[in-house]
């Protein structure tokens, strides 16, 4: 008889089984598990996360090749993820649904195999979010607010290693206006402002829906920073009518305000504030393609298009701050 993966048998298991066929390079993680896989299927694409079902279990695997970790140490890498492994414990704990460490990499939530990071994460269900229309921008606005009351209740921490600040966003790039939204963040008071873990990418393409019920999926971009610069970080996708728009939909990103406020209350300062995050993320993004020496025009598209709409989005956002 030939290797039990060749002909559908799974060891230890007394029928039959299709076993899924997986990369290579995936498989050597597999192989750390407690128990054989039944289910194996890729969530997003090539390069995306693995939902994987092994014994009663079904995690998300995430795998971070080193060319993606060129722009850090393997040894601030691995602290930062066990920084984030650490934040979604305390999260969780406190009552908020998240993908929280499941330990069966070798007793670990972790691992190094073939220089690539793996990580073993709870699988939250739901169906994605999608665009979504107004109904849900409103509720995916409530959900970040509920993610920040649960941050904000958990113990305090230091950054996470390798994380990138807007204070530290200083892309190369000519035509990026860092002087100009470095006075900005000045002007409204990003110092002062009280700083906790943030989401940092609480977008629609994070999101699922489970009966009603919206939730995150992915906290990858996890870092301390400035509370409400997360509501703009999200606007930054969130505020466009479509994924492949350049310019601002002014009616979502106040529904979005909208229903964030809805549960915690914002000043009214917070509607010049929100769209200064917005351009801050701009800056992030760019600062982030250099270090990977990439290359994308549609970053600085919209982050001119944010200028040029600034007084629209700050007057939509204080709309829906008077009414909410």
């Amino acid at each position: 008889m030939g290797d039990a993966r060749e002909s559908g048998l799974i060891p230890g298991h007394n029928r039959l089984v299709l076993a899924p066929s997986a990369p290579p390079e995936i498989q050597r993680v597999l192989d750390l598990l407690p128990a054989p896989v039944h289910e194996l299927r890729s969530l997003a694409g090539p390069g995306r996360p693995w939902l994987v079902r092994y014994g009663a279990e079904a995690v998300v695997l995430r795998r971070t090749d080193a060319d993606r970790l060129r722009s850090f140490t393997q040894e601030i890498a691995l602290a930062s993820v066990r920084w984030l492994h650490a934040f979604l414990l305390d999260l969780s704990a406190g009552g908020f649904v998240a993908p929280t460490p499941v330990p069966h990499l070798q007793g670990d939530s972790l691992a190094v195999v073939d220089g690539a990071i793996c990580e073993l994460l709870s699988f939250v269900p739901g169906r994605p979010m999608g665009w979504g229309d107004d109904k849900s921008i409103h509720e995916s606005g409530r959900l970040l607010a509920r993610f920040h009351d649960g941050s904000l209740a958990t113990r305090a921490r230091a950054q996470r290693p390798g994380a990138l600040p807007l204070r530290l966003c200083r892309p190369s790039r000519a035509d990026a206006p860092v002087a100009e939204i470095e006075r900005e963040l000045a002007e409204i008071g990003y110092d002062a402002e009280l700083q906790t873990v943030v989401h940092g990418d609480a977008t629609n393409s994070n999101v699922v829906v489970d009966a009603g019920v919206y939730r995150f999926v992915d906290f990858a971009l996890a870092y301390k920073e400035a509370l409400t610069a997360d509501i703009g970080f999200a606007l930054w996708r969130n505020g466009r009518a479509d994924s492949d728009a350049i310019t601002y939909d002014a009616a979502r990103v106040a529904q979005f305000v909208r229903g964030y406020a809805s549960l915690r209350p914002l000043r009214s300062a917070s509607a010049r504030a929100i769209v200064v995050y917005m351009k801050g993320r701009g800056l992030q993004l760019q600062h982030r393609l250099e270090l990977r020496h990439g290359s994308d025009e549609t970053i600085m598209q919209r982050l001119n298009s944010i200028q040029r709409q600034q007084l629209e989005l700050e007057r939509a956002i204080a709309t829906a701050l008077s009414s909410a």
